[in-house]
């Protein structure tokens, strides 16, 4: 069954819900993961996949943004739309609970302290509890 993880930030901060997601995505790729980074726009994957290249000067995480051609499948993806092939991690920064939660062994929703993540957060932990799943939270 799919491990759904809530990961409440003590900061509203932007940059530090960033920094967060970078070193989510560094655990779970060193631990063997494919990894999907599920963005609201393109405009947020694109600055994602700028920080990863740059964001920890000791580890590298080899990636793309979902779409593009690749002669191999990366690892990590970031993107607009799931990819056709799921599995692995889904981090989850979208307004929607993702509805494919059976396709992957753990998804990640990450939640920052303004009223606006708050109350999506809320939404989605409903949404997850309402499909039998056992939810983990994490203040941090």
């Amino acid at each position: 069954m799919t491990q759904i993880s809530f990961y409440t930030l003590p900061s509203a901060a932007p940059e530090q819900r960033l920094h967060f997601i970078c070193r989510l995505t560094d655990k779970a790729y060193s631990l063997g993961y494919r990894v999907h980074i599920h963005t609201e726009s393109n405009e947020q994957a694109k600055t994602l996949d700028d920080l990863l290249w740059q964001f920890k000067a000791t580890s590298f995480i080899p990636h793309r943004l979902s779409g593009e051609k690749a002669d191999a499948e990366e690892a990590v993806t970031v993107g607009t739309e799931l990819p056709t092939k799921q599995g692995g991690v889904l981090i989850n920064l979208t307004s929607q609970a993702c509805q494919a939660h059976d396709k992957y062994a753990r998804i990640n929703e990450i939640i920052s302290a303004d009223d606006v993540s708050l109350e999506r957060g809320r939404k989605h932990y409903r949404f997850y509890k309402s499909q039998g799943y056992q939810v983990e939270t994490f203040k941090l």
